[in-house]
C-alpha cells in the first residue's frame, strides 16, 4: 500500500460520494490496482472497530469476548473479499469482465467511505433522541445504498437495474456473513 494509492482512493471516493463518476478516472483500473485497493480494508479497520464498539448491543453474559472479536475480525476480512470475488463470476456473465478491476477499486474505496458514513451516523444517533437517531441511521443507510448503486452502475457501465442487482447481491452476502459471524462468535 503506497501513500499515492491511498490518496488516489480517497480523492476518488470523495468525488463518487457526490455523484461524480469522474472519480473513477483517479483509480488504477488494472488487476494489480484492484488488488492494491484492498488497502482500504486496513485504512477502514480502526473506524470499523469504533463503529462496532459504538453500535453493538450489550454482550450476552455467557459469551466469550475473545471469541466474539475473533469472529468479527474474520467476518470483516471475509466481507471485504466476498463481493469482489462473487462479482468476478457475475461480471463475466454480464460481459463486463474488462470492467471488474475498476469496479473492485471503486467498491473497496467506497466501502471505506461507507464505514465512515455509518460511524458518523452512529455518533450522531447516540446524542439524539431515540426517534431522531433512528432516522439518522435510516438516512445513512439510504445514502450508502444509493452510493453502492451509483458505483456499480458507473464502474461496471451497466444500466440501473443491473446495478440494483449488484447492490442486492452485496446485501445478501453481508447479511449472510453477519449472521455467520454472530453464530460463530456466540457458539459454545
Amino acid at each position: 500500500m503506497s501513500a499515492r494509492d491511498v490518496a488516489a482512493g480517497l480523492a476518488s471516493v470523495s468525488l463518487l460520494a457526490r455523484g461524480r463518476a469522474i472519480g473513477l478516472d483517479l483509480l488504477d483500473g488494472t488487476p494489480a490496482g484492484a488488488w492494491r485497493s484492498f488497502a482500504a480494508m486496513f485504512v477502514a479497520a480502526p473506524f470499523f472497530l469504533a463503529l462496532k464498539l459504538l453500535s453493538s448491543p450489550p454482550m450476552v453474559a455467557e459469551a466469550d469476548p475473545l471469541r466474539l472479536w475473533i469472529a468479527e475480525a474474520i467476518g470483516y476480512v471475509t466481507g471485504w473479499f466476498a463481493l469482489p470475488l462473487t462479482m468476478l463470476a457475475i461480471a463475466r456473465a454480464m460481459h463486463r469482465l474488462h470492467r471488474w478491476p475498476l469496479f473492485v477499486c471503486a467498491w473497496n474505496w467506497t466501502n471505506l467511505f461507507q464505514v465512515l458514513v455509518f460511524l458518523a451516523g452512529a455518533l450522531l444517533a447516540a446524542v439524539l433522541p431515540h426517534g431522531l437517531g433512528q432516522l439518522v441511521t435510516l438516512v445513512a443507510l439510504g445514502y450508502v445504498l444509493w452510493l453502492q448503486w451509483f458505483v456499480a452502475r458507473e464502474a461496471l457501465d451497466v444500466p440501473g437495474p443491473r446495478a440494483v442487482a449488484v447492490v442486492g447481491v452485496d446485501l445478501v452476502l453481508g447479511l449472510f456473513i453477519s449472521g455467520l459471524t454472530l453464530s460463530i462468535g456466540l457458539a459454545r
